[in-house]
């Protein structure tokens, strides 16, 4: 039996002859919008692709079949429609259409631009207020007179019409809009915008403003960088879109901004931001608070408290003296060089803690974590998480739920309380207790413990390892078990049903040794070595 001829699709021939003829018309010479006739007319496109599929109806009697390709371009394309018809009627469409595109230090404009330069000067009294309003362009203040604010305004216009390019660049003004009264405690600096917003007209406007030195300063923009640089007072900043820059600063700073990267350097005073982008802050000399999301936080060298909030990104702590607080979901953790205590909470992503000088708070899950180099206590809440911990210069204490805890070189007492995972615990040097089951609990004592040592554990072995010159008393038993010693002195007997159990003293007694396990294996053994002649071995 012959094979049906198959009739190639009509969305593909459809779509890529559209966009051909639109492009054409426009490289013809006719002011054509492109994209506003895309954003506005591509479902065309699905009324053409069902027209076609009505005449292949009556072409072919044994009926219309829609075949995968057709599937996934049809859903391509209601996806790509609908986020174009989306930005077309929102306020990102002249950013997205007519915007220039940075390429490293240059600008590549998607059309025929004008650019244009103003300036304007506003008198200002020592305790003036300042706030500089702007969008779809740059913001730059540095220090400047100490009576007076100056604006050099750079107006680039997209057109493709040299003389109706200056006609809309004598439009565009400077406003300065003082508030308060004759004496004017507070000063606006905008541009003209929001008056020419009901016409057509595309243009960005730069500005670069010089302020005095020690003031109030506010600055609202969208779609333009903002950098502020050698100042001293207040500066509060709400912009999206575009970078943050704010460098040598003597005083409060507080930045809202979104979807785009922020850095701070060299500020005396507290930082506060609140963004959806890169924040790297390095050398803040006060309070830090940072809440972010999707994206990295960098936090160096910070003198005072600082408190971290990010998801589905990275949080990096390094260098600070205040305590740091960290709330990372679903977040990368690198906190080192502390000197307060440290407390985070995160979920499955990586933790990497190292060289804390005080404490640390952890409560993490389905997580992997690794600390090490901490001089004070460190507690944790875990579940479902693999847990390194290593160097602990205090207490450990760690309570879990299905987590693996693998623990070396702790000087404090060890409380650990897991299930379903691995316990190993090395080098303690003070008591140890120890909860588990359905999984193994391996110790080992590089030296003669200091405090006593519990293991109650429930379907998982149990390991012990002293010093062959130990003295301590034990108390052992399982239940459907054995128990091996290799103290000499120590023999295991034969307890009532399946049970077998270990007591007596080694030499003169001295800390108490409780194990305890069902449906599984005690081992007692001797030559226990340090973590150096491990590493050797």
């Amino acid at each position: 039996m012959a094979s049906r001829k198959r009739c190639p699709s009509l969305l593909g021939g459809l779509l890529w002859t559209a966009i051909g003829v639109l492009f054409l018309l426009r490289n013809l010479g006719l002011a054509l919008d492109i994209w506003h006739l895309l954003g506005r007319y591509w479902p065309i496109l699905l009324i053409m692709l069902g027209l076609g599929k009505v005449i292949e109806y009556y072409r072919h009697t044994e009926g219309v079949s829609l075949r995968v390709g057709e599937v996934f371009g049809i859903l391509l394309l209601l996806i790509v429609g609908a986020a174009l018809t989306r930005i077309h009627d929102s306020p990102v469409r002249d950013w997205i259409w007519t915007a220039p595109v940075r390429i490293g230090s240059s600008e590549v404009g998607l059309g025929t631009s004008y650019s244009y330069t103003d300036e304007a000067s506003f008198p200002v009294s020592p305790d003036t207020a300042l706030r500089i309003e702007n969008a779809y362009g740059a913001v730059n203040v540095t220090p400047g007179s100490e009576r007076e604010v100056t604006v050099r305004l750079r107006k680039s216009v997209f057109t493709d019409d040299a003389a109706k390019a200056k006609q809309i660049a004598a439009r565009i003004k400077i406003e300065g809009r003082p508030e308060g009264g004759a004496e004017a405690s507070a000063l606006t600096i905008a541009t003209n915008r929001e008056q020419l917003a009901s016409e057509d007209l595309r243009f960005n406007t730069d500005m670069e403003v010089l302020v005095p030195k020690k003031i109030r300063l506010k600055i609202a923009n969208s779609f333009g960088e903002v950098s502020v640089a050698n100042l001293e007072g207040s500066l509060e900043i709400a912009t999206t879109q575009r970078s943050v820059d704010v460098r040598e600063f003597l005083g409060s700073v507080t930045v809202s901004n979104r979807y785009g990267d922020s850095r701070f350097a060299g500020i005396t005073g507290n930082l506060a931001v609140d963004a959806r982008g890169r924040v790297e802050a390095e050398g803040i000399q006060g309070k830090v608070d940072i809440r972010n999301e999707f994206s990295p936080v960098s936090v160096v060298r910070a003198s005072g408290p600082v408190t971290v909030s990010n998801t589905e990104g990275s949080i990096t702590v390094d260098e600070v003296a205040g305590p740091v607080s960290i709330d990372a979901r679903g977040s990368q953790v690198t906190a080192r060089n502390l000197k307060g205590a440290l407390t985070v909470t995160a979920s499955h992503r990586g933790v990497r803690i190292s060289g804390v000088e005080a404490g640390v708070t952890l409560t993490s899950r389905y997580a992997q974590v690794n600390l090490r180099e901490v001089r004070g206590d460190v507690r944790i809440d875990s579940s479902s998480d693999r847990l390194i911990c290593e160097e602990i210069g205090g207490a450990l204490r760690v309570k879990a739920k299905g987590s693996s805890v693998r623990a070396g070189t702790v000087q404090g007492p060890v409380e650990i309380e897991s299930t379903l995972r691995d316990i190993t615990v090395d080098d303690f040097a003070a008591a140890c207790t120890v909860a588990n089951e359905y999984a193994r609990v391996r110790l080992t004592a590089a030296a003669v413990p200091k405090g006593d040592i519990s293991v109650r554990n429930r379907n998982g072995d149990v390991e012990l390892s002293l010093p062959p010159q130990s003295s301590f008393e034990i108390d052992a038993a399982t239940r459907n078990g054995r128990i091996d010693s290799e103290f000499p002195s120590l023999k295991p007997a034969a307890g009532p049903g399946d049970s077998v159990t270990l007591k007596g003293a080694v030499r003169s007694g001295g800390p108490r040794i409780v194990l305890r396990t069902e449906y599984g294996n005690i081992r007692l053994g001797t030559g226990a070595k340090t973590r150096t002649e491990r590493r050797v071995v």
